[in-house]
């Protein structure tokens, strides 16, 4: 049952993955989550021109809780992803982009990113530990 529910999930990824591909959207993955994925994210790291990583400050800790909206110079948005992280890479077209990313506690931090052709370009984002709730 295992290996038939994982062929499954394989086989509308690549649908969904076809999908956008066809349509011209950018394509990105997002994980890292535990060594083996983390491993598998990294691996996979020299295909995509942008490449973020969302952690705590201090800790250091890995995020995989963050909104990712990332927008061209017109507004439009080319990226939105929910759940992102800690890893995520992405394939953008030359130009430039606005990059939005909101960790699930609200915390925003925006960059302005120029991706350039034939250069990769590593976003790093470091939010503050959460408030702790005393009850």
């Amino acid at each position: 049952m295992l290996v038939r529910n994982f062929t499954i999930a394989c086989t509308l990824a690549c649908s969904v993955l076809g999908a956008a591909i066809a349509a011209g959207e950018p394509q990105f993955v997002t994980g890292g989550v535990g060594m083996e994925e983390r491993s598998q994210m990294l691996a996979s790291k020299p295909d995509y021109n942008v490449r973020m990583t969302f952690a705590t400050r201090g800790s250091g800790e890995y995020r995989s809780d963050v909104q990712v909206e990332i927008s061209d110079s017109k507004g439009n948005v080319s990226v939105h992803a929910r759940d992102a992280g800690p890893l995520m890479f992405v394939n953008l077209e030359p130009g430039r982009y606005r990059v939005t990313a909101t960790a699930a506690d609200g915390q925003v931090q925006r960059r302005v990113l120029q991706v350039q052709p034939g250069r990769a370009k590593d976003l790093y984002f470091y939010w503050s530990e959460p408030a702790t709730i005393v009850q």
